[in-house]
This record gives structure tokens, C-alpha cells and sequence, in this order.
């Protein structure tokens, strides 16, 4: 209501934003550097896969979420881990 009336933007805090992130059981294991495109921000980024993550996990990127408005500062970037099953493993699954 101050904002309407006065015309001037309060700081607001961005939002934190969830996207996926799909590996291996191979980049999983051993970790490392990962090339991921953020596409909301038309951004390559090189993410550190720490070894042995495990699905469900998530890796948080501070900053790169929404961007504040009026000098507030951006939200996160949480990357939900999955591990991709391996072609034979999947097949086998849909059959037993």
C-alpha cells in the first residue's frame, strides 16, 4: 500500500527456482564439472557434481534464481538430482 501511494519500489527478496538435472550412474558416482544451460537466463553454466550423489538430491546455485526487484537480492537455483537407469536395466524393469 506504501508503494501505491508513495510511487516508490520497496526491495523484494526473488524467488527460488527448481529445474532437474538428468546424470548418468556414471557422472552420479564419480561427480565432476557438468555443462547445464539455464535456459530462464539464457546462461551456460558449469555445475560441480560432488562424487556419489544420489537421486532426489538437490545442489544449490545462490543467486541464480529470480532476479529482486527494487534492490532486492536474487533468489537460488535448486537442481534436483536423477539418475538415468541404464537402457537394459529399464527394459528389464518392464518386463518383470
Amino acid at each position: 500500500m506504501l508503494e501505491k501511494i508513495s510511487g516508490i519500489q520497496l526491495p523484494q527478496d526473488g524467488a527460488n527456482v527448481d529445474e532437474h538435472l538428468y546424470l548418468t550412474p556414471e557422472q552420479a558416482l564419480q561427480g565432476g564439472p557438468y555443462a547445464y544451460y539455464l535456459r530462464s537466463k539464457s546462461k551456460k553454466l558449469v555445475v560441480k557434481i560432488p562424487p556419489g550423489i544420489r537421486p532426489g538430491q538437490r545442489i544449490r546455485l545462490a543467486g541464480l534464481g529470480q532476479d529482486g526487484r527494487g534492490g532486492g537480492k536474487p533468489g537460488d537455483l535448486f537442481l534436483k538430482v536423477h539418475v538415468r537407469k541404464p537402457l537394459m536395466k529399464s527394459i528389464k524393469d518392464l518386463f518383470s
